[in-house]
């Protein structure tokens, strides 16, 4: 069990001193690395394809659907580090999604590339041991922002077939929110979502952060008004864990990581605890 390891123990202790219960059972989770399927289609596009990694029980698992970033024009769903052993010894299953790259797509069919990816998931929950009920999506950068986009504004998911209230939680590894703050300081980016301050108002998650079907967010990043905004509008829904010292490689690299620094390794289990507190906190019993 990684969360043991890490410098940040006394933050762990206390989240598990207040869940016994759930800590014993992870010692029937086996690394999922020994069970995996990669390349698997999610559409007809080489680019639409996904890595999905399954623990070694025999129940239904939450899942969490991960997004590379890449600066919407480079990346792949290979870069996850020691995020898939770390989910799934901790009882998720974890699929890595691949999608449609700038100049061949805009963002908005990035948006449905990642939607429709969620659908599949959705589709064959029974035979990857997958609880529908619980889709959490996680994202970094340029995924961050479309994971937060798909979860909030809906209409992506309608336009696969899913009901509203179909995503359970995002985790957003400082990915852009306000596509307006983030042009104003990364104005290479205009590349991807052109001139229109309109078109980044509808790329934005925060103009979609009053919806009554959003689900909750944690926001991992550095300090920015777009961060508090987003929580403000959400009437603190959204949670942050604010980032310090490491660098926006790093929060991707070290996530799940058993040998990080002190930050990295209470970001990871302020992670931990924020889809733990989603995943297992007052949910009905299995039918």
């Amino acid at each position: 069990m990684k969360w043991l390891g890490y410098k940040g123990a006394r933050y762990v202790g206390f989240f598990f001193l207040l869940l016994p219960a759930f800590t014993a059972s992870f010692t029937q989770y086996t690394s999922g690395r020994d069970l995996n399927q990669k390349n698997i289609k999610y559409g007809s596009d080489g680019k639409q394809a996904l890595d999905l990694y399954v623990p070694k029980n025999n129940r239904d698992n939450p899942v969490i659907i991960y997004v590379h970033g890449g600066g919407w024009m480079r990346g792949d769903k290979a870069d996850v580090g020691d995020k898939p052993a770390f989910f799934t010894d901790n009882g998720y299953v974890f699929v890595s999604v691949n999608y449609r790259l700038f100049p061949n797509a805009d963002y908005e069919k990035m948006a449905t590339d990642v939607a429709t990816a969620v659908k599949w998931v959705f589709d064959h929950a029974e035979q990857y041991q997958i609880d529908r009920r619980r889709i959490n999506l996680m994202g970094h950068s340029a995924g961050g922002h479309l994971v937060t986009l798909i979860g909030t504004n809906q209409s992506y998911l309608k336009q696969v077939g899913l009901p509203p209230g179909t995503i359970h939680s995002i985790v957003n590894l400082d990915g852009p929110i306000d596509l307006a703050e983030f042009l104003q300081r990364n104005s290479k980016y205009k590349t991807v979502f052109g001139e229109d301050d309109q078109v980044w108002t509808k790329a934005s998650p925060i103009t979609y952060a009053t919806e009554q079907n959003s689900p909750p967010v944690l926001l991992v990043s550095p300090k920015r008004p777009s961060i508090s905004s987003f929580i403000e509008r959400t009437n603190d829904k959204a949670k942050t864990f604010e980032i310090h010292s490491l660098s926006h490689g790093e929060i991707k690299k070290l996530l799940g990581s058993g040998n990080a620094p002190e930050e990295a390794a209470n970001m990871t289990n302020a992670v931990a605890e924020f889809l733990h507190s989603v995943n297992y906190s007052g949910r009905p019993p299995l039918p």
